[in-house]
């Protein structure tokens, strides 16, 4: 009767430990902030790729359509914690499981989207109030235009400090502080 009480305790000892470690897993790839639902993004995190696409992580890629659903973990089953209505709106990847991967927008706002909804063409939004855009990549240079915050371009190259960017037929280069959609020791040729 003794061993039998013994094998039971490691039994449960046993799944005691399995599901510390699903739940340690679980928190370290779907990190939902449980208050508010929405998860944000922090910069201790772990870049992971699981069954990827292969490209970088992290990475910048645009939504496809006017409708993408941000969702609390890699899969149809988790809850849609918020749906993105801008096609073209710049997203950070930061990490991917199989067919999903798990982005972070301009405001912080962390989730997992499938990724036939995102593509790899780039764009950039404006994350300053005003910024100029010059005709050449020069402070002294003419200034051709001002975009408002929030503002979308298309990204065209970021060699160093600045960006040439296009939008509503006018091209230009802005400072890269200004523009949310490039990593910073990124070069876009």
């Amino acid at each position: 009767m003794k061993n039998k009480i013994i094998a039971v305790s490691h039994n449960r000892l046993h799944l005691a430990l399995f599901f510390s470690l699903v739940f340690a897993v679980t928190t370290l790839l779907y990190p939902v902030t449980w208050i508010t639902g929405v998860a944000k993004a922090n910069a201790q995190e772990v870049k992971l790729t699981v069954r990827g696409s292969g490209l970088p992580v992290p990475r910048f890629v645009t939504l496809k359509s006017d409708e993408a659903n941000l969702r609390a973990g890699p899969g149809l089953e988790y809850p849609v914690l918020w749906q993105y209505r801008i096609p073209k709106l710049p997203v950070r990847v930061d990490a991917e499981f199989g067919i999903w991967r798990k982005i972070v927008d301009h405001d912080g706002t962390a989730g997992w989207m499938h990724g036939s909804v995102l593509s790899l063409s780039r764009m950039a939004l404006v994350k300053t109030d005003m910024a100029k855009i010059h005709d050449s990549p020069d402070p002294s240079s003419t200034v051709i235009a001002l975009a408002e915050r929030n503002a979308l371009m298309r990204l065209q190259s970021c060699p160093k400090s600045w960006c040439k960017v296009e939008a509503a037929n006018v091209r230009g280069w802005i400072k890269r502080q200004a523009i949310w959609g490039i990593l910073q020791t990124e070069s876009l040729d």
